[in-house]
């Protein structure tokens, strides 16, 4: 009860709401602008966190990953164009309802949706999170490492197209983190004298640059334009609650579908809103309606699409395990700021737990109540063209990346990133496995070498106990999965 007392109190601080309304306004902004991402918002504003104390820090992302995730409706609804890819299923019958003059009731229903699957899921988290992390004290350094080695076989197997690929990112980021002066011997490790390399290649400017810049230069390559305004009116602003009544189950349903793919490693809210929005026309009286402007269709994608947030977060502060890219900036952000994820964090900081679950509560409200006040100020903003957009992105990647030491170095790297992450993407490479490696590769090499020091250089300890076995078998199986997929897609397109 302390805890949970602690972590109300700290939430109810006037500067933890202020940060929080903060990260919903600039949340929902990045989301209803099309071409920003929650997880480039995330990664732009990772610098501004390291200046706050933890707590306060993870407020503000948290504030700015419900406002980007909820705001991305806005443009999907009114111009036919998703905010992010989490929204995408929104699209097929928020825009036909908004042509029929009931954008309103689109917009509002969106909100009310988003609320509801946020609130579903960080029940969830608070439910389901100390179970699992009671079941990760069973880890040792070989459970860790089988861990660490799954989830970069996991993620690299359902990141991409091409498993090759993605298992080559998954390296590469791995041996990015070896970059620096050794912890343990000392030794200077592809530093090629550079003594900015010294403690490794930064976290941040390469998150900056492969989630800011390599957007940015995708949205500038992109041909084609911005697709159709809605120039009617919105009209009413909520749906009425007989009609949210009637669609009890749906919105049951899409939450729990949230919340379990945003769980899954790799899966991802796009995955989640589209099964969510599949099952809604299998449960609606009339589902040859849908993609006509059935509010179904616009309530069933977002209650899942927030509904990810909280079941990507119980891997994350449970396991170290980003469920979905949007987790890997906040995941970023705790490891900055010294706070390890797992078990210890349940054991020894149960009051961060519950301030993490608290201001979630409070940003789902906030951003509820600022997207349906300023839906027409909204609007407004849609209107600022791509052609400025682009470079204003560009330019405050580089000066986050900057400012994080005042280094023209970390610049440097974030721009590099970028432009590789831009080609990388065009020729079909995967980002987040070589972000993920980058994060895990450090736990990935130090427990490797703790667990060789236990064992006196014995191999087997990683077989021989059950858990790290069948942690590795998890992994080995994903592989084995994925690359039967990929056999059965390329035959089909062989016939």
């Amino acid at each position: 009860m302390d805890a949970v007392l602690k972590g109300l109190a700290f939430v109810l601080q006037p500067g933890t709401l202020l940060w929080i309304v903060v990260g919903d306004i600039v949340g929902v902004f990045i989301g209803a602008l099309p071409g920003l991402t929650a997880t480039m918002g995330l990664a732009l504003f990772l610098p501004i966190t390291i200046r706050l104390d933890s707590l306060t820090g993870i407020a503000l992302m948290l504030g700015l990953y419900f406002g980007a995730v909820t705001g991305a409706s806005i443009p999907a609804i009114l111009f036919g164009i998703p905010g992010n890819p989490n929204a995408i299923a929104t699209v097929l019958d928020g825009l036909p309802m908004a042509r029929k003059g009931q954008a309103g009731v689109a917009l509002g229903g969106a909100v009310i949706a988003s609320l509801i699957g946020g609130l579903v899921s960080t029940t969830a988290l608070l439910i389901a999170s100390p179970a699992l992390a009671r079941f990760s004290l069973f880890f040792g350094p070989a459970e860790y490492f089988a861990l660490a080695v799954a989830s970069l076989t996991i993620i690299a197997s359902v990141s991409g197209t091409s498993l090759l690929k993605g298992l080559v990112m998954g390296a590469v980021g791995v041996l990015l983190s070896t970059v620096g002066i050794d912890t343990m011997t000392g030794a200077k490790r592809f530093m090629f004298g550079n003594p900015f390399l010294a403690n490794g290649i930064g976290l941040v400017p390469v998150l900056i640059g492969m989630f800011g810049i390599t957007q940015a230069l995708e949205d500038a390559a992109r041909p084609g334009g911005v697709g159709e305004m809605i120039t009617q009116r919105l009209g009413r602003l909520f749906p009425r609650l007989a009609q949210l009544a009637r669609m009890w189950r749906i919105i049951l349903e899409s939450s729990w579908i949230g919340t379990l793919v945003g769980i899954l490693p790799g899966a991802g809210a796009s995955v989640a809103v589209m099964l969510a929005y599949e099952r809604a026309r299998q449960l609606s009286e009339r589902p040859a309606e849908f993609g006509s402007g059935r509010l179904e269709g616009v309530i069933a994608p977002e209650v899942a699409n927030n509904a990810c947030i909280g079941g990507g977060l119980i891997p994350t502060l449970t396991l170290a395990l980003p469920g979905e890219s949007a987790a890997v900036p906040i995941l970023a952000a705790l490891v900055i700021h010294g706070i390890t994820p797992g078990p210890l964090l349940f054991s020894f900081q149960p009051h961060f737990i519950y301030a993490v679950v608290f201001t979630m509560i409070v940003a789902n409200v906030t951003t509820c109540v600022f997207q349906l006040g300023g839906i027409r100020l909204f609007v407004k903003a849609l209107s600022v063209p791509p052609a400025m957009l682009t470079p204003l992105i560009i330019v405050l990647s580089v000066l986050g990346a900057y400012a994080l030491n005042g280094w023209i170095f970390d610049a440097g790297v974030a721009v590099a990133a970028g432009v590789g992450g831009f080609f990388l993407k065009r020729a079909g490479y995967p980002l987040i496995p070589l972000i993920l490696g980058l994060v895990l590769g450090g736990m990935l090499e130090s427990e490797f070498r703790r667990a060789m020091i236990i064992t006196g250089g014995d191999l087997t300890i990683f077989v021989t106990r059950p858990l790290a076995a069948l942690l590795l078998a998890v992994g080995a199986i994903s592989l084995v999965r994925q690359l039967a997929a990929q056999r059965r897609l390329a035959a089909g397109h062989g016939r």
